[in-house]
């Protein structure tokens, strides 16, 4: 009856320092006591110490008899690399990662008999007591094809990231697309839409409400085609902020801070706004006034007169050689013949035989540093038609427009065309600047 109730005292020692354990605010070490065939559940937090400490009163063989433990042995299952709990020969143990272990303790008699075996049950927590974040606000703007990133910093005595946390996240906005990474005590919430909501941070157990608000940029044009000593006007969309705006070339196009833009040279520049990480621009292309009328009517043929090899030359109609012959005609160049539009392979050996080839084929890295000028022509080759270089199909080209921008920051641009949609081409063909 004795050795019965000091085993039950033995158990209500573990059970109050199991209690004690869990509640504790920041303990630092946490001595846990295993009795013969108990199995106690054990909160611990990540860089606490403390000891295994076997209860041997009054422990006996199977025949009843007092023995004595002349050696321990401490075994973690579950945890072989120790990364969770690192225990050493004499019970001394250290909470260095999250998780779950069982602990077995093993007392073997001089004769090297297993005469005392208990386990422990050990779970392994971070103490989010004091852990606060720099802020609970992300503010931002992101574009159609970018993701805002916010980063908010951690403090905690532990550095956490998602090997030793547990981490959950929920938007009150379910329109508002949103992921968040934990690293090295820093949160990296990533936006992918804009809207405004809470975004509810759960790691280890513990909330945090994080206000987010991403606008989306836009910019009122871009892309657009002007001639020399004309003014365009831009505006950003999306924010009442003032953007930093900025050209590629000041010489062709010079903006100033409210996104006037003063088209001063012929050439291709790259506007841009910038607020914070975000970026929006337009794409400008200076010609010369004669020029910038060719370009002017070959979009609009493309874009209101119906397609027809037939009607070719009746006003109101076009094909892609008469497109470009009707538009150039303002200019007084109608590649020979001053009456009827040639066909595509009898422009391109017009512009061949008076030099005006200026690539035999153009590439993407050419569309993106603006080799290309409104009004040139690019003619699709291959066909085995008996025509000049088997040439079947030419195409104006009327302008860039910004797509997006990669992370380095920089535009990509798409080519526009007069009487195709954006991005036609794709490089590869020659191309003639009458």
């Amino acid at each position: 009856m004795f050795r019965f109730l000091k085993w039950m005292l033995a158990v209500f020692a573990v059970l109050v320092c199991t209690v004690w354990c869990g509640q504790s605010a920041q303990a630092a070490v946490v001595d846990v006591q295993v009795a013969p065939g108990s199995e106690p559940d054990v909160r611990v937090h990540v860089g606490d110490t403390g000891h295994i400490q076997p209860v041997t009163d009054n422990l006996t063989d199977a025949l009843g008899q007092p023995v004595n433990v002349t050696a321990w042995s401490y075994i973690s299952y579950g945890d072989t690399t120790g990364e969770v709990v690192r225990i050493d020969s004499t019970g001394y143990y250290e909470a260095v990662g999250c998780g779950e272990v069982t602990i077995s303790v093993i007392g073997y008699s001089e004769a090297g008999i297993a005469v005392f075996t208990g386990y422990c049950q050990m779970t392994v927590t971070v103490d989010m007591t004091n852990v606060t974040l720099e802020s609970d606000r992300i503010t931002g703007y992101t574009t159609d094809d970018r993701t805002y990133v916010g980063k908010i910093k951690i403090y905690s005595p532990i550095i956490l990231n998602e090997d030793n946390s547990v981490i959950t996240y929920n938007s009150d906005d379910a329109d508002m697309d949103v992921s968040c990474v934990l690293a090295d005590n820093e949160l990296q919430i990533s936006v992918y839409s804009s809207g405004s909501g809470t975004l509810t941070v759960i790691i280890n157990e513990k909330p945090f409400f994080i206000h987010i608000n991403v606008a989306m940029l836009e910019i009122s044009k871009s892309s657009a085609v002007t001639a020399k000593g004309k003014k365009i006007s831009l505006r950003v969309k999306g924010t009442s902020e003032k953007p930093v705006w900025t050209s590629s070339n000041a010489k062709v196009a010079k903006v100033s801070g409210d996104g006037t833009v003063r088209c001063r040279k012929v050439g291709n520049a790259v506007v841009t706004a910038r607020l914070g990480d975000a970026r929006v621009g337009c794409a400008i292309s200076v010609l010369t006034p004669k020029l910038e009328k060719t370009v002017n009517k070959a979009k609009r043929i493309g874009a209101k007169w119906k397609y027809s090899q037939k009607k070719r030359m009746q006003t109101g109609y076009y094909d892609c050689s008469s497109l470009v012959w009707k538009s150039y005609k303002n200019m007084g160049k109608v590649f020979g013949n001053a009456t009827y539009a040639p066909v595509a392979a009898d422009i391109a050996k017009w512009c061949a035989s008076h030099k005006k080839i200026v690539t035999k084929s153009y590439t993407w890295n050419q569309v993106q540093n603006m080799k290309l000028r409104p009004g040139d022509l690019i003619f699709k080759t291959g066909e085995n038609n008996g025509r000049y270089k088997g040439i079947y199909h030419v195409e104006m080209f009327v302008g860039y427009s910004v797509s997006y921008y990669n992370e380095s920051g920089k535009p990509v641009l798409n080519e526009l065309w007069a009487a195709r949609q954006e991005g036609y081409g794709g490089g590869g063909y020659m191309v003639g600047r009458p």
